[in-house]
């Protein structure tokens, strides 16, 4: 009788699973509402979504779910605790997995062996359709794993130059690793729509020419104060808002998300490989 673990990885490789980046250059731009959102929107499109708070230390997709996170990844990396006790199921068919709130999460991230989270990481990920992973602001070394086994990677800006300049320092970096997902660019916070659509489309023409990026599709979200109101109030904002311009974007994301869904998947190695490059595991 063939290893179960081996079966099981067979069975998992044959599963098509899209990882999708959500990163920004700097913090404040609204990265993790937008991937918080574009979790929902998909899981209302009939799709098994995992939603991987991957910004250790600041990790905040729980309050923008309303979810109460007893345990984060740390506490399953240094214990015996299954995997099913650290990801929360979530009234909008999201599956949350959070990596914590302080460095010690981050610590055991990097610190802890990841055998046994790959291999109970493909039993929950058998029925999921999206990963959708909210890294950290900016470039980090640990992170680049996750650019590397990245489908999609929609880069989070503002109009404001500071904020062009880190997500453009952040491409700049990937494309010299190598690293070249798909590329998606979203202006946040737009205040001046026409304004901002030209300093976008001169953007990507900078990041194309400039970083070696072909940029897909552009996407602005107008500054609303319907964001604020669904992040007090703990409801995403096409649960509550879904009328309003930032949510008919999401839409709009996730219609650009579910447009390649019937594709082959890529021929590098397939779902295994994706998890082993996620993690750092050769």
């Amino acid at each position: 009788m063939p290893d179960q673990t081996e079966t099981l990885k067979q069975v998992v490789a044959s599963q098509s699973l899209e990882i999708i980046l959500v990163a920004s250059g700097k913090g404040g731009v609204g990265k993790s509402v937008i991937a918080t959102n574009l979790a929902v929107s998909l899981a209302r499109n009939q799709k098994n979504v995992l939603l991987f708070d991957a910004d250790a230390g600041f990790a905040n997709a729980d309050i923008l779910l309303g979810v109460t996170t007893k345990n984060t990844l740390r506490d399953y990396l240094i214990s015996d605790m299954e995997l099913k006790d650290v990801i929360y199921p979530t009234r909008y068919g999201v599956w949350l997995l959070s990596s914590g709130t302080d460095v010690q999460d981050l610590i055991a991230f990097r610190k802890e062996p990841k055998s046994r989270f790959i291999d109970d990481f493909m039993h929950m990920a058998l029925d999921m359709n999206y990963a959708i992973v909210d890294t950290g602001a900016g470039y980090t070394e640990e992170l680049l794993s996750f650019y590397s086994a990245a489908d999609k990677l929609f880069l989070v800006t503002t109009p404001e130059p500071t904020a062009l300049m880190n997500v453009y320092t952040l491409a700049k970096v990937l494309s010299s690793n190598g690293i070249f997902p798909e590329l998606y660019l979203i202006m946040n916070q737009s205040r001046n729509t026409s304004k901002d659509i030209k300093v976008l489309d001169r953007f990507s023409y900078v990041i194309e020419k400039f970083a070696g990026w072909k940029v897909q599709e552009r996407f602005i979200l107008r500054s609303d104060k319907t964001v604020s109101n669904s992040v007090i109030k703990q409801v995403p904002l096409i649960e509550l808002y879904q009328h309003s311009q930032p949510a008919q974007t999401i839409a709009r994301l996730t219609d650009q998300v579910l447009k390649d869904e019937l594709e082959e998947k890529n021929d590098d190695g397939g779902f295994l490989t994706k998890i082993k490059k996620l993690f750092g595991i050769k």
